[in-house]
């Protein structure tokens, strides 16, 4: 999970530095990286939390911790 936590770091980088470029490519970009963090979740992240609940890297923010 801190590889996954890792990528999440680098992607939300990414984020920051797209919102300065240009509507047309802009949307492009935002995207591309919101499928990427969809895949990262749904195929990586997601099935490791099934198993190991306690490894949900967002459990607090939903139960208001």
């Amino acid at each position: 999970m801190s590889v996954y936590e890792r990528i999440g770091k680098s992607i939300q980088e990414a984020d920051e530095l797209v919102r300065y470029l240009p509507e047309a490519e802009r949307s492009t970009h935002l995207r591309a990286l919101a499928g990427m963090v969809d895949y990262v979740w749904l195929h990586l992240q997601a099935p490791i939390v099934r198993e190991h609940r306690d490894l949900d890297p967002d459990a607090g923010y939903f139960q208001g911790k």
